[in-house]
């Protein structure tokens, strides 16, 4: 038996802005990033300005797996004489890009950002004050306190205290409410080796 096929009618759409839609298929996209926007240079394709400014379009290239097989070829190769002529001295020297000063400004400015959204939730560090003011750094008694409703383990106890206090703006805050001394280590004993709760 033969299949049919069914043929659609083909209707042509008149609300679709066609010239709007080229144009959206044909960009590469808004650079949101406020300095690699005055670096980028349109006359030039995407993978010319990345490697210009000593980036990366596609890591898998850059950082490549390594051929074994390929380089024990060439070496069987420059042993048995087939290749006679070694490498020049301008592949040997390192890729220099044009603009590489964007690569150490975009991680100056990653760290930055970094640092400043770090911060945890009020509730949560309303929650860690309370049992930093009951208990210290007891993370066993912590664990046992009515107010653990979320179930945290003593270890989870102690790595987001540890994480409280690695944000200065929001310790420090705390430091001075107790009248406690900043940049200091805090004169409470620590449970915090793992052969106690065994």
């Amino acid at each position: 038996m033969k299949i049919r096929k069914v043929h659609r009618r083909k209707r042509y759409r008149y609300n679709v802005n066609r010239k709007a839609l080229n144009r959206k298929h044909k960009s590469t996209g808004k650079i949101k990033d406020p300095f690699l926007k005055t670096l980028w240079e349109d006359r030039k394709k995407p993978r010319t300005n990345f490697k210009e400014m000593g980036l990366s379009v596609n890591p898998n290239k850059t950082i490549a797996i390594p051929n074994y097989r390929a380089e024990r070829l060439k070496l069987t190769k420059f042993i048995n004489g087939f290749v006679e002529e070694e490498m020049t001295e301008e592949e040997l020297q390192p890729f220099k890009p044009k603009r590489g000063e964007v690569v150490g400004q975009l991680e100056e400015l990653a760290k930055e950002k970094a640092d400043s959204k770090l911060r945890l939730p009020k509730g949560v560090v309303q929650h860690l004050i309370y049992f930093l003011d009951k208990y210290q750094f007891n993370y066993k008694a912590m664990v046992v306190d009515r107010r653990n409703h979320d179930q945290w383990t003593w270890k989870q106890f102690r790595s987001k205290i540890k994480q409280f206090m690695s944000i200065p703006e929001q310790f420090n805050k705390y430091l001075l409410k107790k009248n406690l001394p900043i940049n200091e280590k805090l004169p409470w004993p620590e449970y915090e080796s793992d052969s106690e709760w065994k």
